[in-house]
This record gives C-alpha cells, sequence and structure tokens, in this order.
C-alpha cells in the first residue's frame, strides 16, 4: 500500500512538473466496487495549494484531499470510468458530488470555473486509473495532446509492472508444483538426473558435462558459476527452440520463489560474456516479448 502510495505521489508530481496544468489529480478505479479513489494531488504551485488545502480544512473540520466516491457521482466520472473518454469542462462539474457542497462554495469558488481536462489510463481495455489535468484556461489542443502522451507513458509503464507481476506468480507457482514433485518423488528425479549427468552435451563447439561440473567452447574452458551452467543445460537440453521466460526461470531457479526477468536476464548476459569472450558468434538469442533460444 505504502510503496502505491509514493508511485501515485510520483506520477502526480510528474505530470504537474510536465504538463502545461496548474494542478494535476491521479485517481485509481475499481471496476468491482465502482470507486473512484483520489490517490494524490499535485501542483506547480505549491504555496498555493498549501493555502488552499489549509483553508480546506479550517471550513470543514475533518476533510482531506483524498477521497473515495462512486464513478457514478457525476456525469464526468462516468465518462471517464464507464464509457472509457477523455473529458475536458470546468472543475466544477468534475468535482461535483466529489467533495461537500460547502468547500466547492467556499474555498474552492475560485477555481469552479477553471478547466479540467480528465484522460483515463486504459490497460488492457478496462479503466485502471484517471490523471485530470487542470489549468486556468481551457487546454489548447496541442495542450491536450501533451497530456495524452504522458498518459500514454503511464499506460505503458503499467502494463509492464502488471506483466512482471504476473511472471513472478506464474513462476512462483510452477516453483511450487516442482517442490510438490520433489516431495513426492525425489528417487524418481534423482535417478533420472543422474542418467542424463553421465551424457555430455553438446551444440556447435560448445561443451557441457554435468558429471564434472565443467563447460568448454573450442578448446577454450569456460569458468562458469553454478547457475549458468544450470542455465546453459537449459538451453543444451532444447536447441533450436523457443523458451519462454517462465520456462527457463522454473527450471534453473527451483528451490527458490519470487525470482524476477531481470535475474535471468543479468543471468544470460554473464553467461553470453563468457561464451563470446574470445569473439565466438552468439548462440543465445533474445526473443522480443518471450524469452531466449539456442541456434546458431
Amino acid at each position: 500500500m505504502q510503496r502505491d502510495l509514493i508511485t501515485h505521489n510520483r506520477v502526480a508530481r510528474l505530470a504537474a512538473d510536465l504538463s502545461p496544468a496548474a494542478f494535476v489529480c491521479f485517481a485509481t478505479f475499481d471496476a468491482e466496487s465502482n470507486e473512484v479513489t483520489v490517490a494524490s494531488i499535485s501542483s506547480t504551485s505549491t504555496p498555493l495549494f498549501s493555502q488552499v488545502n489549509t483553508s480546506a480544512r479550517r471550513s470543514h473540520s475533518g476533510w482531506v484531499p483524498t477521497v473515495t466516491v462512486s464513478a457514478d457521482a457525476n456525469p464526468v466520472l462516468e465518462t471517464i470510468f464507464h464509457s472509457k473518454r477523455k473529458t475536458s469542462s470546468k472543475i466544477s462539474e468534475f468535482i461535483n458530488g466529489v467533495i461537500p457542497t460547502s468547500l466547492i462554495n467556499s474555498t474552492f469558488a475560485r477555481f469552479n470555473e477553471n478547466w479540467c481536462l480528465g484522460i483515463p489510463l486504459i490497460v488492457e481495455g478496462e479503466a485502471y486509473a484517471a490523471l485530470f489535468f487542470a489549468g486556468e484556461f481551457r487546454f489548447t489542443k496541442s495542450q491536450e495532446e501533451q497530456c495524452q502522451s504522458f498518459v500514454d507513458k503511464c499506460v505503458a509503464s503499467v502494463t509492464s509492472l502488471l506483466d512482471e507481476r504476473r511472471l513472478t506468480e506464474k513462476i512462483e507457482e510452477l516453483t511450487e508444483q516442482r517442490r510438490q514433485i520433489q516431495m513426492n518423488d525425489p528417487l524418481g528425479l534423482t535417478q533420472r538426473r543422474d542418467a542424463t549427468s553421465k551424457t555430455p552435451r553438446s551444440f556447435g563447439d560448445i561443451r557441457l558435462s554435468l558429471e564434472t561440473q565443467t563447460a568448454t567452447r573450442g578448446e577454450r574452458e569456460l569458468n562458469l558459476t553454478r547457475r549458468e551452467i544450470d542455465l546453459l543445460d537449459t538451453f543444451l537440453q532444447s536447441p533450436g527452440t523457443a523458451l519462454s521466460r517462465i520456462q527457463i526461470i522454473s527450471r534453473v531457479w527451483v528451490e527458490r520463489n519470487g525470482i524476477s526477468s531481470n535475474v535471468l536476464n543479468v543471468t544470460v548476459k554473464n553467461l553470453r560474456e563468457k561464451l563470446e569472450s574470445a569473439g565466438e558468434p552468439r548462440v543465445i538469442h533474445s526473443l522480443r516479448a518471450y524469452g531466449y533460444v539456442l541456434k546458431a
């Protein structure tokens, strides 16, 4: 939760700094409960924003700028979170039903005629959150495009984080499955491992002996770590076959949970450097957004 809050604050601050808006609000959306939560508000005019907050608390005891309301609170929110469309209108239309009327008519009265642009963050076809850009005047087309560009970058980042989270969850699932197999049939696994370890694996000029835990390329001996040997063994078992990140991690890091794709990337990088240190051609190739393949 704390990590999410830090991220929301950072997004709002960046949006305020990089957009033409005077105020930026970041709000998350929970489709299941149909609730919109104002997660963070940032401003390029910090003193003015502080004055507004102080005045609001004085005139309405207990009020804080972080609130949760229904996505049906007003037509503007419905358009953004249900119709998934950006919309531009006066701030008074955005905050109607979101904050107390007494505040709208007092503290926020000075902003009611200002304009606000709300843009949803559409992730995998659903409204994940929204950024609200507020300014004294209605944004020009160029300024709206600038705001949209920032939102698009946010969507790309959120999608990447979700993919990473799913990958981690899948790895943990596969790791647990392998652990259960080891518990239920440890002798069978040991017998299969012993049977294959006596036969060296090879691909081109690369040789790997699991029995002695040594590897060579041509006449050159490779000084590999245990993890790099396991990784090379995984590739040598399936030459020419595209291996997903999940497949590789579940085979190489059987005994560990929470291994990220970044750990795999670093291990592959180190293995490549040792395989190619004498100028040999690359044999471990990256497959964009999927994994790796061993091929000439």
